[in-house]
């Protein structure tokens, strides 16, 4: 994906770097607390991790839609979505927030 024609980029790049790392917390803490046998609540904390990951892959998914042409199967959505859930944008991410 090409971030550097989007304004803000340097924004976007960074709630994507957050978001990813809060769903890997939270799919970290949940299994933790899983195969640990933890209280309820130490799953909560998983969870709400992970929905505050997913709410903010899912924003920046739609604002980088554009970036994806229509013509397949999967939309525009789906497809930045995919790969931002599996990590292939980080890189990129990464490098827009050192400014190289």
């Amino acid at each position: 994906m090409d971030w550097t024609r989007e304004p803000h980029a340097r924004l976007i790049a960074a709630a994507y770097t957050v978001a990813l790392l809060a769903w890997l917390i939270g799919v970290v803490w949940i299994l933790y607390g899983q195969f640990s046998a933890s209280s309820a609540e130490q799953m909560v904390v998983g969870i709400v991790f992970f929905a505050i990951g997913q709410a903010l892959m899912i924003s920046v998914a739609f604002r980088l839609r554009k970036n994806f042409p229509t013509s397949r199967a999967p939309s525009s959505f789906s497809q930045a979505w995919q790969r931002l859930n599996l990590g292939l944008e980080l890189p990129t991410a990464v490098r827009l927030l050192l400014g190289r």
